[in-house]
């Protein structure tokens, strides 16, 4: 469909699609803020111009590359590639689930792809000579503070706790991603609609995550139990796919525990209050998920009923 762009929206998309990219060069924390805002104006454009839509793109790339950084061009791409995915999954009807799934790591990727080629062009120090700079920094700030307090802080256990956060980045990117494009979604529907039906969605009690989760997370702890003579490199990839999994099942525990407190006919508020405390307490939430998909105790609950 192609239209005659409304000058108001015109006018609005340039504006948030500016402040987008002017946030996220002050502070990556900003710009994730807006970018549901931009999204959601760049979709308007995208459902009654395609051409205007592409126009627009290349309108700002290219002014992008020769004036702004190369986070601001980077930013500017990721942008562009969320809200073709999401147009993408309005037109086919595709469920907001699957959207959220699809969203998640197209964020991820695209992120981790806009920091290679940034370290590719000498844009950006390694991240592990970056990581490696402030980790000697912090180390002498620790030893320091051990010489004044031995018996309070263990300078090598923070250490080998800020290796493993290191180490598991790309899974934390992830995980970050997911709810980023959870309140992308989110705010995205919220915004007002011109007869564009959203994404078909089901309750949070009803989310059900598969269960070959189950078997690759046993697999994959198997797997650790006997890494000790891999190389490094095996490990972290490893140890990153677990932690995802782990997360999946966390949301399945989250849900299934939901589902559970609604089916013995509890008010909804207090559910939501309860499940609070299995948000901070994630490794409870991690066994209930594993319990469930185990034993199959939603199944068996379904099946009582009839």
């Amino acid at each position: 469909m192609n239209k005659k762009i409304p000058t108001g929206t015109l006018t609005l998309t340039l504006l948030a699609v500016v402040a987008y990219i002017m946030l996220t060069e002050i502070t990556i924390i900003f710009g994730p803020v807006v970018m549901p805002f931009a999204i959601y104006l760049l979709l308007k454009i995208k459902q009654q111009s395609t051409a205007n839509y592409w126009i627009l793109f290349f309108s700002f790339l290219i002014p992008a590359m020769l004036f702004l950084s190369p986070l601001a061009t980077g930013s500017f791409i990721i942008l562009y590639i969320i809200t073709s995915i999401l147009a993408h999954t309005l037109d086919k009807k595709i469920s907001q689930e699957l959207t959220l799934f699809y969203t998640t790591f197209a964020i991820g990727l695209s992120t981790m792809a806009t920091v290679i080629v940034m370290q590719m062009l000498g844009f950006l120090r390694p991240l592990s000579e970056i990581y490696a700079t402030f980790r000697n920094w912090y180390a002498e700030q620790l030893n320091t503070v051990s010489e004044l307090t031995p018996d309070v802080m263990d300078a090598d256990t923070v250490l080998q706790a800020m290796d493993l956060y290191f180490q598991n980045l790309p899974a934390f990117l992830i995980i970050g991603s997911f709810f980023l494009a959870l309140y992308i979604i989110l705010i995205v529907r919220l915004m007002p609609q011109d007869n564009t039906q959203m994404w078909n969605y089901r309750s949070f009690d009803k989310w059900i995550m598969p269960r070959m989760l189950l078997y690759l997370y046993m697999l994959i702890f198997i797997i650790m139990l006997f890494s000790g003579n891999w190389e490094e490199s095996t490990i972290t990839l490893y140890s990153n796919i677990s932690l995802i999994l782990e997360w999946a099942l966390f949301i399945h525990g989250l849900a299934f525990a939901y589902y559970f407190m609604l089916s013995k006919k509890l008010n909804k508020v207090l559910a939501i209050i309860i499940l609070i405390p299995l948000v901070l307490f994630r490794p409870i939430t991690v066994l209930i998920g594993l319990f469930e998909m185990i034993f199959r105790i939603r199944l068996i609950m379904e099946l009582r009923r009839k």
